[in-house]
């Protein structure tokens, strides 16, 4: 699975992106997860299977969630409190449910 986080400018997006890596188990290891500012999701969202986006972008959620819809990409926010603790394990489960949801 490949995974987008977006954010702002993608700088403390890649602080959970690290931390996201490094809670990857064996059966995870060939997933790629990359951070990007949400000015490039035209740019790179082909990419991906799924897109996460932080909490200091929520205001735009709904605008991505129609570029996504339009792509056939999943796209949902993670919560603040998992973003701002870097609750890796969750924000992972929660890239896989969208992943296995993304075609009912």
């Amino acid at each position: 699975m490949n995974i987008l986080l977006m954010c702002m400018a993608g700088a403390s997006t890649s602080l959970v992106m690290n931390k996201m890596k490094a809670a990857l188990t064996e059966d995870q290891k060939d997933w790629k997860i990359e951070a990007h500012p949400f000015d490039r999701m035209d740019e790179v969202v082909e990419n991906f299977d799924v897109i996460l986006i932080g909490p200091q972008i929520a205001y735009k959620k709904k605008e991505l969630l129609r570029k996504a819809a339009e792509i056939g990409k999943p796209l949902d926010s993670i919560a603040p409190v998992d973003y701002a603790m870097g609750n890796r394990a969750k924000i992972l489960k929660q890239a896989q449910a969208l992943y296995e949801g993304r075609d009912k």
